[in-house]
């Protein structure tokens, strides 16, 4: 686990501010949709990116967060 922790400064906190937010909705309703939940993120926060962009981002870190578990 102490690798992924430069990989994590490295990225900006938005970048983090969405993974955290869509995997705690994701715990809360297990139903919502990855999509569904970065509306929410948009919504709730007013960042303003596009919606391939910020799926792209969750996936890239999500997937670099399943890689150092």
């Amino acid at each position: 686990m102490t690798k992924c922790i430069p990989k994590i400064y490295k990225r900006n906190a938005e970048n983090i501010m969405l993974f955290s937010w869509v995997n705690a909705q994701r715990q809360i309703i297990p139903t919502i949709t990855n999509e569904q939940a970065i509306w929410n993120f948009f919504r709730y926060t007013g960042v303003d990116w596009d919606m391939e962009s910020a799926m792209s981002t969750y996936s890239r870190l999500q997937r670099e967060y399943f890689d150092c578990l």
